[in-house]
């Protein structure tokens, strides 16, 4: 297991993109917005199939030992379920794509800013990715397999870092976490076009720090 989450832990450094991520720019916050429906209806064969394809790029880009060890591991609880009990107490659930995204933003400002003991309130960040994908015509024609493909690959990836920096900070591996801080920081401006050390949570979701 030790080993299992030290590879974890190096694949996990890696800034690249998730698989069939989908990017939502974060909107300033709009007074009196309409809750807008992210939710979709799962498949059970679309999961299997997201797992797999998961499985295999765990395979290719950390080898066949960290997906063995994750192949045992799923086969135990599935990743949504492991998902749904680490998010639970922030109010999230499974289903929902702007639930998943709300706990992959958390999760990677908090890795970013070494942020390990911050209480984080998600629901002006859920509120402020929802009003974005709202605004989102892309969005608003996804699909249920769409939509549940964008929120599990989120799901996925966010069980890895998790792991990753719970690994890291339960060894006090400061050289880690910096460089799982840089992966984050990477990650966000790549992918979403957003500086995770310029930005901060509050009322209003995640808005420029004050100076």
């Amino acid at each position: 297991m030790r080993r299992l989450s030290a590879l974890m832990l190096a694949l996990a450094l890696s800034p690249g993109p998730a698989a069939g991520q989908h990017e939502v720019s974060v909107p300033a916050p709009e007074a009196g917005a309409a809750d807008f429906d992210t939710s979709y209806r799962p498949s059970p064969s679309l999961s299997a199939r997201l797992q797999r394809e998961f499985l295999t790029r765990i395979r290719w880009s950390a080898g066949a030992e960290l997906r063995d060890g994750l192949v045992e591991a799923f086969a135990e609880k599935p990743p949504v379920e492991i998902w749904q009990e680490l998010v639970e107490g922030d109010g999230l659930t499974t289903n929902n794509v702007v639930d998943a995204l709300t706990a992959y933003w958390v999760l990677n400002w908090v890795t970013a800013n070494g942020a390990y003991s911050a209480r984080i309130d998600n629901a002006p960040i859920r509120r402020q990715l929802q009003q974005a994908m709202e605004g989102d015509q892309n969005f608003r024609t996804l699909n249920d397999q769409q939509r549940q493909i964008m929120a599990e690959n989120h799901i996925l990836d966010f069980l890895l870092e998790h792991a990753a920096l719970n690994e890291a900070v339960a060894r006090k591996d400061v050289p880690a976490l910096s460089r799982l801080a840089a992966a984050a920081v990477m990650r966000f401006r790549q992918n979403m076009g957003v500086d995770l050390l310029a930005v901060e949570p509050g009322p209003d979701g995640f808005m420029p720090k004050q100076r």
